[in-house]
């Protein structure tokens, strides 16, 4: 009969003990749950400022790209004009050069023309 109360014994022990660590497993739980859901807000927060910031890092390297391809479009613009200006002024300098030497040809031609007059000149006697 000892041995069954103390069988006995040890199962009301075992329960009791089993009960309080299910208790103690269960407050374990909520802790560890509440301590998840403080990690995964503190997280939730970092990731967002990082986010953040990473947006403003490429708003700004977008406008500085931005302001680059501006003055490279500046510049372009300006050797453009410059190109232009240089072509102009070489195609003035070649027609001006032209047209002189159109006008000697035209002033050689015309002294030929009066050099062939005086020697061919016909008295008046011989005109009729």
């Amino acid at each position: 009969m000892l041995k069954r109360h103390l069988l006995l014994a040890s199962l009301l022990a075992g329960t009791f003990a089993v009960t309080a660590c299910s208790q103690q497993t269960e407050e374990n739980a909520e802790v560890a749950v509440e301590s998840a859901g403080d990690d995964i807000a503190a997280n939730t927060d970092a990731a967002a400022t990082e986010a953040e910031m990473a947006a403003q890092e490429a708003g700004t390297e977008i406008a500085d790209g931005a302001e680059t391809a501006g003055a490279a479009a500046t510049n372009a613009l300006e050797n453009t004009g410059d190109a232009i200006a240089e072509g102009t002024n070489e195609v003035v300098e070649g027609t001006a050069s032209a047209v002189a030497d159109g006008a000697n040809a035209v002033a050689d031609g015309a002294s030929d023309v009066a050099a062939d007059a005086q020697a061919n000149q016909v008295s008046e006697d011989q005109q009729y």
